[in-house]
């Protein structure tokens, strides 16, 4: 169930199958890629595809406020592996691959067994922020079981929240907290960038939301609710980018007070999911 062939496997499953394909250069399709990949190639060259890939992964992104105008970041005694460490304009990027496990319950015949996944998290280090970009684990763990067995029930263990906790508390002396987001999405949803499909919004006694029909956004047939909402702090939102220049992901969610963005659709080219964190917070 976790040879390293099993896992290097679920490790694959988390790109799409175009970026596959031109990486390694494969015309096979469904499971017979996976495994003229997995057939073709040592185990290092499959790490390295996917670190060079992580971009291009469904992503969930964590934004923290930190105090490095030093820009002096010492990593020695840190809580993860560092898989890869450049310096790229001014930014230190960081990649580390953690295990997450699932502590699973299974019939026929009944079992319990722990599946493991690596979970590719890109760190980035600015004078200003500390960016996590968490690649998504699958979710559906019955794939990843044999014909005929049913999961009964899924524990994750080192998730992603973990191992952020370990993070921080690692980079303590950088004061890390949680940035709002708020200004920075509302200055894009002012300026036509992005308006909401469902909106989540504060008020002195209350949460209120907003779920549009169809293909309806919520400025464009509610103005008026749109000038409520502005001035109000934003819960879980989601918004539509409406640029048609493919600069970022056709949709993404965020909980801006929490400084949480998720992006649940494979990038259609690289550095759209950057591209959300870095115009947010050019306005924020």
């Amino acid at each position: 169930m976790n040879s390293e062939r099993q896992v290097l496997y679920r490790l694959l499953k988390l790109f799409p199958v175009k970026v596959i394909k031109d990486h390694f250069q494969r015309n096979e399709v469904g499971e017979a890629l996976y495994r003229e990949v997995l057939n073709s190639n040592i185990n290092t060259v499959i790490y390295d595809f996917a670190y060079l890939n992580l971009d291009f992964t469904k992503q969930h992104i964590y934004v923290f406020n930190i105090d490095n105008r030093d820009g002096n970041v010492l990593l020695d005694g840190f809580p993860y592996e560092i898989v890869s460490n450049r310096d790229i304009e001014g930014s230190k990027i960081l990649i580390i691959n953690p295990f997450i496990n699932y502590n699973t319950v299974l019939s026929n015949p009944f079992e319990q067994i722990v599946i493991n996944f690596h979970q590719p998290i890109k760190l980035e280090i600015t004078n200003e922020h500390l960016i996590f970009y968490v690649t998504i684990v699958e979710k559906n763990i019955s794939t990843y079981v044999e014909e005929g067995r049913k999961v009964y029930n899924v524990e994750k263990n080192n998730d992603e929240y973990e191992v952020i906790r370990a993070i921080t508390d690692f980079l303590t002396v950088k004061r890390p907290r949680l940035c709002d987001l708020n200004r920075g999405l509302k200055k894009m949803w002012e300026d036509d960038v992005i308006d909401c499909k469902y909106a989540q919004w504060k008020k002195s006694k209350s949460t209120t939301t907003e779920t549009m029909d169809e293909n309806y956004t919520l400025k464009s047939q509610y103005a008026d609710v749109y000038r409520g909402i502005i001035t109000a702090p934003l819960k879980k939102t989601i918004f539509k980018y409406l640029l048609d220049d493919g600069e970022m992901p056709e949709h993404f969610t965020a909980d801006p007070g929490i400084g949480q963005i998720s992006i649940p659709l494979f990038p259609k080219s690289l550095n759209q999911n950057q591209n959300v964190v870095k115009k947010i917070l050019s306005d924020n």
